[in-house]
């Protein structure tokens, strides 16, 4: 059974299947692939110029842009970092640096927030809308993210480990939380609020919808790598800083 720090500094690999996504197990670390892109999430890693050798040609025959390293508080060898640069990688930019926490008790409540979990294709798309302004996604790319999500939207559904929330201040929708379930938690993968809503609450009520679908299916331990936007606002919430994820990344 993993640690909740390992569980923090290695999310990805220890959340349970999901589509579209295919994990492989490499002799130091472990390449997750998506349907775009990957990341590499390095443990011990003997040959550095290999591995990225590897990864490269990996990342191409799938057809992937970029492949990004998540070089974490207990990586080895500990100049991986070094070594990644030398081998052309860049550090990435948004962000580069995230923060593995937990949290094993609740977070408090919002009552004043409506939280409803996401169960038809409808309100999928109109909660991830909110996502993407929040995040100021192309408009060109709308368009391809709608329809990547439609065509997965079912498997997600049947599959089961994947879920989302959207939050609702007077009666508009404003806010967005995902969560992945893991075998020892559920992991926070992904959450926004639209810039004119925040500061009331939505963020905080997004959270403990979450804690409360970890205790329902019994496994009462949040896991998150939190960004510089997030890690002060968990902080606060009560979450655990177990150490810091530098992520850089590889062009091809």
């Amino acid at each position: 059974m993993a640690t909740p720090s390992e569980l923090a500094e290695h999310t990805e690999v220890h959340l349970l299947e999901r589509p579209t996504f295919e994990t492989v197990q490499r002799d130091g670390y472990v390449y997750v692939a998506g349907q775009r892109n990957a990341n590499v999430h390095a443990y011990r890693v003997g040959d550095a110029a290999a591995a990225v050798v590897w990864a490269r040609e990996e990342s191409r025959r799938r057809g992937h842009k970029d492949v990004e390293w998540w070089v974490g508080w207990t990586t080895e060898p500990r100049d991986l970092a070094e070594r990644l640069l030398v081998c052309g990688l860049q550090r990435s930019e948004h962000p580069p640096t995230l923060t593995g926490m937990t949290s094993a008790t609740p977070p408090p409540a919002e009552p004043g927030i409506e939280v409803r979990r996401v169960e038809t294709l409808e309100d999928h798309l109109a909660t991830l809308e909110v996502d993407w302004r929040a995040w100021e996604v192309d408009p060109a790319e709308l368009d391809e993210r709608r329809e990547r999500e439609t065509a997965r939207f079912e498997a997600m559904m049947a599959t089961g480990t994947v879920h989302h929330w959207a939050g609702f201040l007077d009666g508009e929708r404003v806010g967005m939380g995902r969560a992945i379930d893991m075998a020892e938690g559920v992991a926070l993968f992904g959450g926004a609020v639209l810039p004119e809503a925040r500061g009331r609450g939505v963020y905080r009520a997004l959270v403990r919808a979450r804690w409360d679908h970890a205790l329902a299916r019994g496994t009462p331990l949040l896991v998150v790598q939190a960004g510089p936007m997030s890690q002060p606002v968990l902080a606060g919430l009560g979450f655990q800083a177990h150490g810091d994820i530098q992520l850089y990344c590889d062009r091809l």
